[in-house]
């Protein structure tokens, strides 16, 4: 049977239909003369995976206000000057600091609910003797909940990789109420240490000098003074790298271990997560591929966090996330009231009919404290 469109589907999801249900091989028709047994349902929760943050940007801050105005100062690496017996002392001139002002973008998801929606059962729930609609309307927003919060840190985990990976951090929302124009914006953080490799350099040729690459890059992040521990190599760099002969016999076997060593290690989690390859003694670097992917609404399909041919090296802690407050009128309550956390959740209700939704908001935006904390190397 189709559902009729809920009266508080709100305007985001407006054109789309609700899943039906339906048994395959009956056209959706059980006979009740007949027994019929529920079996255990199949519910495949996908994971979130948040490597990215846990490595380069594990800790957070959040902000009464919509902005945050940020001052960065970085001295040079200068050396004292000699000056001649007696002389008057030289003046050194002050370095001066940037001032950057940071407007993290806006989530807000919601669920609707309605009287309708609460009459058919959840997924595994018998068909006969199952829950009150009152005790699946608690199950439905708990696990409803569940979702918004993941599909938030699946968010924030694509803007750490954007940012890691080009400097610039993309933001397409919707700037109306009926969710038909889109506005995308950028956020460039002015991130330039980026190697790119041409012709016979790159990865995927026999010519390649893969260490020398990853030394270079180690290079620029240490004389921005920084000390790299870090390389996340996406899928495509890391088959490449461990296809070479060349690299793996002369600085990843265990023969060598004033060079490396290889210890190839999974954490997975349903075949999502991240895979520790080995460490590079003399460059002190750790070798890890992210083997996560997150699925793209505009291009339909599934997409990496880290793309195939990159290759991040950084320092570990080089950033942090920032949360904007977001001002709402709580649950009954009649003020606005302004929340200084990373989500915020609330439930509105429309008492004339019967209607409820689940609500969800952050401001998320990551922020290194040095742009120059890590480098790319772009290897095809």
């Amino acid at each position: 049977m189709k559902l009729r469109q809920s009266t508080i589907v709100n305007r985001l999801q407006r054109g789309l239909t609700r899943p039906q249900n339906a048994v395959p091989g009956f056209n959706g028709n059980v006979s009740i003369n007949e027994t019929q047994t529920m079996g255990q349902a199949h519910i495949h929760r996908m994971p979130v995976t948040t490597f990215l943050r846990d490595t380069f940007m594990p800790s957070f801050q959040t902000f009464q206000t919509k902005h945050v105005m940020m001052d960065f100062y970085k001295s040079r690496q200068r050396a004292a000057p000699f000056v001649a017996e007696g002389s008057r002392p030289v003046n050194i001139r002050r370095d001066g600091f940037r001032t950057d002002i940071y407007t993290p973008p806006f989530i807000n998801l919601s669920r609707p609910y309605d009287v309708d929606l609460l009459q058919q059962r959840t997924v595994g729930e018998s068909v006969f003797g199952g829950l009150t609609p009152e005790e699946r309307a608690l199950i439905m927003m708990q696990n409803d909940y569940n979702e918004l919060e993941d599909m938030a840190v699946r968010r924030e985990e694509i803007m750490i990789g954007q940012l890691m990976q080009t400097g610039v951090v993309t933001v397409s929302g919707y700037v109306d109420d009926t969710a038909t124009k889109v506005r995308e914006d950028t956020i460039d953080f002015g991130f330039d240490n980026t190697i790119n490799l041409t012709g016979t350099s790159r990865w995927n040729q026999s010519t390649s000098k893969k260490y020398s690459d990853l030394s270079d890059g180690v290079e620029i992040v240490r004389q921005a003074g920084w000390n790299p521990e870090v390389a996340v190599l996406g899928r495509g760099a890391a088959r490449n790298l461990l296809d070479d002969s060349v690299f793996m016999d002369k600085y990843m076997d265990l023969r060598y271990a004033q060079f490396g060593s290889f210890n190839p290690q999974l954490n997975l989690q349903n075949g999502n997560g991240y895979a520790y390859i080995g460490r590079l003694t003399e460059l002190g670097i750790d070798l890890y591929t992210y083997s996560a992917w997150y699925y793209d609404e505009t291009a339909g399909i599934l997409k990496p966090y880290i793309e195939a041919d990159k290759v991040v090296i950084g320092a570990r802690d080089l950033g942090e996330m920032l949360y904007g407050a977001i001002t709402i009128i709580p649950e009954e309550s009649i003020n606005f009231v302004t929340v200084e956390a990373p989500r915020v959740s609330k439930v509105t209700v429309n008492r004339d009919t019967d209607t409820k939704s689940l609500v969800l908001k952050s401001r998320p935006l990551p922020k290194a404290f040095d742009i120059d904390s890590w480098a790319v190397i772009n290897t095809i």
